[in-house]
């Protein structure tokens, strides 16, 4: 009897081993291909970080976003991780004037804003425009610093 229950939890304990190797991989594979140009940050990729006061603020944005046409969503996927002790806003600056045609509100750690319509229509294009991130004290929703990417809107 010990014989046949060792086999068994022998088998399952590998069965198990393989089942979390292969979610592992996939995970891995799906963050380097499908997931690797969302982010914003120095690089091809990778999630941005600014220094606020004494800590990190780590934050992801999409560096394209695609709109099918003026005035339909485009998919931001403006992240605020868990770890951050922080709210943040992000504002999407037009490209030639510097009027901010998108802004998202306070993002709470721990919450997304994916889909997103911009405030001003642009004409059919490509526009390389600037993100500004900035992180909000919770208690006080004041400013505890800001950091700007470039990020490429594709609209039509």
């Amino acid at each position: 009897m010990k014989r046949k229950l060792y086999s068994n939890m022998k088998r399952m304990t590998t069965f198990f081993c393989i089942v979390i190797l292969c979610v592992t991989l996939t995970t891995l594979t799906l963050r380097l291909t499908v997931l690797g140009d969302l982010s914003i940050g120095s690089g091809s990729g990778g999630a941005g970080t600014a220094q606020m006061e004494n800590s990190q603020f780590s934050y992801v944005i999409a560096r394209r976003v695609n709109f099918s046409s003026p005035g339909a969503f485009g998919d931001f996927r403006i992240e605020n991780p868990e770890t951050n002790e922080y709210y943040m806003s992000v504002s999407v600056l037009h490209p030639d004037t510097g009027q901010e045609i998108f802004y998202t509100g306070f993002i709470r750690p721990g919450e997304s804003r994916r889909q997103a319509a911009l405030h001003v229509q642009l004409p059919v294009g490509v526009h390389e425009s600037t993100a500004r991130v900035t992180a909000h004290d919770p208690a006080t929703f004041e400013s505890r610093g800001s950091k700007e990417q470039n990020i490429t809107l594709h609209i039509g």
